[in-house]
């Protein structure tokens, strides 16, 4: 897959919510579970393909996979699963969340790849996100940037609301500050990166850039905070690969087929305790290897952690 196919992939899946995972699940039952994704074009349909190689790894001849037409509402899925013996369903993508929520069905239901914020979700519905889990995107920043030791997000009223208690929490883990600032407009937005930007120490501050952003969706917003970045020799690190090849020094991206695992093994047992979706933690690193270089970290293209570099090898 080609790496624009890949950052197309991961901007277009990528999503969202999170509540804290059971730490330990029951013993797995071993009744099948009917697994339903979209058929779609390509580069998309490969995702889906590995995320399902995963979910088959795992599950073995319990997943009984179905590829349905996008055109199939949920009464047509009613009916294939009421024709199949199974003991719960995974429904993957948007298209999966769609026609879950309005999915009559006793069954249990999981969800994968899905952009959605928590409340969004049918009562009941659990299931694994694409969006890259706040710990993991400070134990990278932390690795690779180690003398940071603040780092500055700005959010709206959007989809990222969730991500200021994850940040936190996984930001004291690492022993990081993170400052977050909520603002409600795209000129407040802008004003607060421009603001804060020129105010950070680039010696032990960075910016985190969430995904979905209002903000960043205008590209001379992106723009500035990434010009003015560079010319500060402040670190910027990213929820959204996309922004990588334009010079943020890093983003995680998903493990196709190990998230599919993950989630072979939620649907490997029956629920327990109060999920709903849990951030991703099945991830890759993209690193913008011109700009690591810019800021002296003193890293290396060839470096096995990092399963894409910009500009090219």
């Amino acid at each position: 897959m080609t790496r624009l196919a890949i950052i197309a992939l991961a901007s277009a899946l990528c999503l969202i919510p999170f509540r804290a995972v059971q730490a330990a699940a029951p013993a797995a039952e071993t009744g099948p579970v009917a697994v339903i994704y979209p058929n779609v074009r390509e580069p998309y349909r490969a995702a889906f393909l590995a995320i399902v190689a995963g979910i088959t790894e795992e599950l073995g001849e319990r997943a009984d996979v179905q590829e349905v037409a996008t055109t199939e509402n949920a009464n047509d899925i009613s009916a294939r699963l009421a024709g199949r013996d199974a003991q719960r369903v995974l429904l993957l993508g948007k298209y999966g969340l769609d026609v879950m929520r309005e999915l009559k069905t006793p069954l249990d239901r999981v969800i994968g790849a899905v952009m959605a914020r928590p409340g969004e979700l049918p009562e009941g519905v659990r299931g694994i996100s694409m969006v890259p889990a706040p710990a993991r995107l400070f134990a990278t920043l932390h690795e690779l940037a180690p003398k940071v030791t603040r780092v500055t997000l700005v959010h709206g009223a959007d989809n990222n609301d969730w991500l200021v208690e994850l940040g936190q929490s996984a930001a004291k883990r690492q022993g990081i500050t993170l400052e977050t600032l909520r603002r409600d407009t795209l000129r407040d937005g802008a004003n607060a990166y421009r603001e804060r930007l020129a105010q950070m120490d680039p010696a032990v501050e960075a910016l985190w850039l969430p995904q979905g952003s209002p903000f960043l969706a205008e590209s001379s917003v992106l723009q500035m905070i990434l010009r003015t970045a560079w010319d500060r020799n402040i670190v910027v690190f990213s929820s959204n690969i996309a922004h990588v090849p334009k010079g943020a020094l890093f983003a995680l991206f998903p493990d196709n087929t190990a998230m599919g695992k993950a989630l072979g093994r939620l649907a490997a047992h029956p629920p327990a305790g109060d999920t709903t979706l849990a951030p991703l933690e099945q991830l890759h690193t993209a690193i913008n290897i011109r700009t690591a270089n810019h800021l002296g970290l003193g890293l290396n293209a060839a470096d096995q952690r990092f399963e894409m570099v910009f500009p090219s090898r």
